[in-house]
């Protein structure tokens, strides 16, 4: 019987180490969990690898892996990761596609990352980017720091009286403040903070402190740095200096079968890929691969789909680092983020970008979004103000928005409808990948006891056995070899034992028709290896072909009288 997945309660790491071990233990077949690392504070960082191992151990087959809970505010991405795990093994035996996939190829899923941040923002309230590490600094500076002051489990907006203010009750919807015309004065204004004490204040000017937790560990990757006007601040002292880093860095590196990465995040609804910064150019076969996989997502789950290079505010600013730059850029293998959730789309917002939207948008988006609230969310969205006695500041209002509950998460039980979707996007992608597999092993009488064995290996995947093109311009992935196992009696008269076949292409390439331009019309999927080989009649000999990214294959043929 296998635990059902339900989306009561966002799991701390006790129950979330507790559900994944009941699952393994209800398809053992089919399910593996192992600890890749232990965290900052020592957590466990579970992996978990998905096949059927009754066809073969994962690392003989063509992998995809999913990562999720890299940053500590972001929890839907883990449900989005353990609702993939769950319907795998779930509907092994029912559901062909997912039958097929297990039986052919592998998953390795990484449900949270990021154990620490997690489990802080859940007791604390308060909103932490990503690792527990104080850095660049052993402890924040004086000045404001977020706190859940009032102590129920929310950190909201505080907001005062002053009358040099910026701000002021919007006519139309008191509770939402709207900035004041550049000529206005003589009104009620009001001054916004985010809920927190303030270290060192002297009852006038209140300075923001930064955070303590300063690395972001999707910036604590060894990406290229080195072209880069500055390394990003938040990127830790090196790359790879963080636990959950080096954790995840050798989980992958150690697995060169993985051909996809998708990494679970929000908010914003998006489906995110390189290039990263204007003026860098995907290969053109590579872009293909991107549009016909971007197209899928947006059928499935409804989500935009751009480049990171889109998204950003300003297209000046370079950015170097993050996950698509070591994945996509440096590995070679197709890459990409997705930001579960919009809430602006869930209040009936459809058109904007969603970046520039929070640095600019018209009043009647906040107004719609606050309607939204009151209808849907009971209120619990944008939080009416309410008055506290501040320890600094005395009396205040704390309310609006609980950005930890319903921006960077979507209400609990929108969550399933919200993941499901990604689940199948996931599972198409798995089966693009390549996969190895020998069309023929064949042996032909050249004189008496001598013969020629011939092994064709096929590549019968959507993708490509480099995967990328921009794994070839790195010189990523491997290639493809062929091995003749001979038993005893048996010897190699010609030929090498192990034959470096190259790269086989797959189906990707292909154009939506057959035209006479661009079309290859040659078996570019297939590549050959020979050996001559002296053995009694009726000897079997056995071929292996492997491909790091493409998995291995096995054949065999009896050498005929």
């Amino acid at each position: 019987m296998i635990q059902p997945l339900t989306y009561d309660r966002f799991h701390t790491h006790d129950e979330l180490t507790a559900l994944l071990r009941s699952w393994v233990e209800a398809r053992p077949g089919l399910l593996r969990m192992e600890s890749i690392g232990r965290s900052l504070e020592d957590r466990d960082i579970w992996l978990m690898s998905l096949t059927n191992t009754d066809t073969g151990p994962a690392q003989d087959k063509p992998a995809f892996f999913v990562e999720a809970g890299i940053h500590a505010a972001e929890w839907t991405g883990g449900f989005a990761a353990l609702h993939l795990i769950h319907r795998l093994i779930a509907s092994y035996g029912e559901d062909e596609q997912i039958t097929r996939l297990l039986d052919t190829r592998a998953l390795y899923v990484v449900p949270r990352l990021n154990p620490d941040g997690t489990e802080h923002v859940m007791t604390d309230g308060r909103y932490i980017r990503s690792s527990m590490r104080a850095y660049p600094h052993a402890a924040a500076a004086p000045g404001l720091q977020l706190k859940d002051v009032d102590g129920d489990g929310r950190v909201l907006f505080m907001r005062l009286r002053d009358p040099d203010g910026p701000w002021k009750a919007c006519p139309q919807e008191p509770r939402l403040l709207v900035a004041r015309e550049p000529d206005e004065s003589g009104g009620d204004y009001y001054r916004l903070l985010l809920e927190g004490e303030i270290e060192g204040y002297r009852g006038d000017v209140v300075e923001v402190s930064d955070p303590v937790e300063g690395i972001d560990l999707g910036q604590n990757l060894p990406t290229d740095w080195a072209s880069a006007s500055t390394i990003p601040d938040n990127a830790g002292p090196f790359a790879g200096s963080e636990p959950e880093t080096r954790a995840v860095l050798r989980a992958v590196t150690d697995r060169p079968n993985i051909t996809g990465f998708v990494t679970c995040h929000t908010f914003g609804g998006l489906h995110l890929r390189p290039p990263l910064n204007s003026g860098e150019q995907l290969p053109y076969p590579d872009r293909r691969v991107y549009d016909t996989v971007g197209a899928k997502a947006a059928a499935l789950t409804g989500y935009d789909v751009m480049s990171f290079q889109d998204l950003k505010y300003d297209p000046d600013v370079e950015f170097r680092g993050g996950q698509l730059g070591w994945y996509y850029d440096q590995l070679g293998i197709f890459a990409w983020i997705t930001e579960f959730w919009s809430p602006q789309r869930a209040a009936g917002i459809t058109s904007y970008h969603p970046s520039r939207w929070l640095l600019d948008h018209p009043v009647e988006d906040d107004l719609r979004m606050i309607e939204w609230s009151d209808k849907e969310l009971g209120g619990k969205g944008f939080v009416d103000w309410y008055p506290f006695d501040h320890p600094q500041l005395g009396p205040i209002e704390l309310g609006g928005w609980d950005m930890i509950n319903y921006w960077y998460n979507p209400p609990l039980d929108r969550i399933e409808s919200e993941v499901a979707p990604h689940t199948e996007w996931v599972v198409f992608q798995a089966l693009c990948s390549p996969r190895l597999e020998l069309r023929s092993v064949t042996a032909t009488r050249e004189a008496p006891g001598v013969y020629r064995v011939r092994a064709v290996a096929r590549n019968n995947g959507w993708l490509p056995t480099y995967v990328s093109h921009q794994a070839l311009r790195r010189e990523a992935g491997g290639s493809a070899m062929a091995e003749l196992e001979l038993p005893a009696g048996a010897r190699l008269l010609g030929g090498e034992t192990s034959v470096t076949i190259g790269q086989l292409e797959g189906r990707s390439g292909a154009l939506s028709t057959t035209t006479w331009w661009g079309h290859d019309p040659g078996t570019p999927d297939l590549a050959a290896a020979e050996w001559v080989v002296s053995a009694e009649p009726g000897t079997e000999v056995t071929v292996r072909a492997r491909h790091p990214r493409a998995g291995l294959a096995t054949g065999s043929v009896r050498l005929p009288e």
